[in-house]
């Protein structure tokens, strides 16, 4: 057999390529912070690449500030964060895990965790805790860009989530229940996706009327716009997806698209004043105990607006009879026009299905690691990325 010769420009580029990948290695480390450990030099010792282990149970709220991380991954799967998370001027940080809050007290803050003047931040598989008793926010994203909450569950706060004066932030895959308000709150705001979230179980009080996902823009504020509501399911008592805002106009270019409501209240998917919006594929059906008929599409004063294929059922007194049996989510499989860059652009890609609130995980390279084993394998990188879904199922 003949031998294998090798270039010298290719030996070289292999000996590039070896030399790249273990530069990356050494430089990648593992860091742990522990609520006994100096908080101040562990965080100053963390370096882009690296992962941050943080472990234990922490009283008071941790506050982290004023850093550009890199792309720094943290892993809270073993910390308890009781006094909550303060991120505040904080970027290219990915964190994974964790529980936030506590279910037996108030917190002194209003909502457990806060992301302030923020970029490039990842909030996935947390627990945010509330003690139900229709008080504070478990997560509030506020002036802050390409924010990622998903996968993750909300337990007995006044509202779930909210996100404020901010502009790409995805929120996807999280469960809101026990809330005395509502589940998803988006003010203010641009490019903004909340997908495959549900609500369920709502402790509403005498008079009122909590909503699954509610929109608003702010007085003297440009409208809010470009945010897309993309099958989510709001099951029980509350009201299901609604954008009231008639002093200031809801907002433009707005989608529901896909989202499936089983509830009591009226209001399916509600749009005051919204402009140049779609309204397509939502299934929405009331309860058997529900006081009121079936919820439906309904606009008000809104132009320029696409309402299609949606579908409203009204099953009040069916419920034993035979055959009986809810309509089914139909979800959607639109895509916004704008959805490339909405959401954290570090960590891992996870890519979960518009057509289904299942998820299918999948690991690949970071950003950095993409980048030392060149232009070749960023390629293919891309590839694999376009074929594992949308973009901006991004983590």
């Amino acid at each position: 057999m003949t031998p294998i010769r090798l270039r010298p420009t290719m030996t070289a580029g292999i000996a590039l390529l070896a030399l790249a990948l273990a530069t990356a290695a050494a430089a990648q480390q593992v860091i742990t912070l522990n609520p006994t450990s100096n908080q101040r030099a562990v965080l100053a010792g963390l370096r882009p690449g690296d992962t941050l282990r943080i472990t234990g149970s922490y009283v008071a709220p941790l506050v982290i500030r004023n850093r550009d991380f890199g792309n720094v991954q943290v892993d809270a799967s073993a910390a308890t964060f009781q006094g909550g998370l303060v991120l505040s001027n904080v970027h290219n940080l990915a964190f994974s895990g964790g529980t936030y809050g506590r279910s037996d007290l108030d917190l002194p803050a209003w909502h457990t965790v806060r992301v302030e003047f923020s970029s490039n931040i990842s909030l996935a598989q947390g627990r945010y805790l509330g003690n139900n008793d229709n008080r504070g926010s478990g997560l509030l994203v506020v002036k802050s860009n390409q924010v990622t909450v998903r996968d993750s569950q909300f337990i007995g706060h006044g509202s779930g989530l909210s996100v404020r004066s901010s502009s790409s932030v995805l929120v996807t895959r999280n469960a809101i229940t026990g809330s005395f308000a509502d589940g998803i709150n988006v003010v203010d705001s641009q490019r903004v996706i909340v997908s495959s979230n549900s609500c369920s179980a709502f402790t509403p009080g005498p008079g009122s009327h909590p909503d699954c996902i509610q929109l608003w823009s702010l007085s003297g504020r440009p409208l809010q716009s470009d945010v897309a509501i993309l099958n989510n399911s709001a099951i029980g008592r509350m009201q299901a997806f609604v954008s009231f805002d008639p002093r200031t106009g809801s907002g433009e270019r707005l989608i529901f698209a896909g989202n499936y409501a089983a509830i009591t209240y009226t209001h399916g998917v509600s749009c005051t004043r919204c402009n140049d919006s779609i309204f397509i594929d939502n299934v929405l059906t009331n309860l058997p105990e529900a006081r009121w008929g079936a919820p439906t599409v309904r606009l008000t004063e809104g132009l320029r607006n696409l309402v299609a294929n949606n579908q409203s059922f009204d099953v009040r007194g069916l419920a034993g009879q035979p055959g009986f049996a809810l309509a089914q989510p139909r979800w959607s499989s639109f895509t916004p026009a704008w959805s490339g860059g909405v959401g954290s652009q570090i960590g891992s890609l996870f890519a979960g299905s518009l057509g289904s609130q299942s998820v299918s995980a999948s690991n690949v390279p970071e950003p950095a690691s993409w980048l030392l084993l060149g232009l070749g394998f960023a390629a293919i990188g891309r590839q694999l990325r376009r074929s594992r879904g949308p973009r901006w199922v991004m983590a």
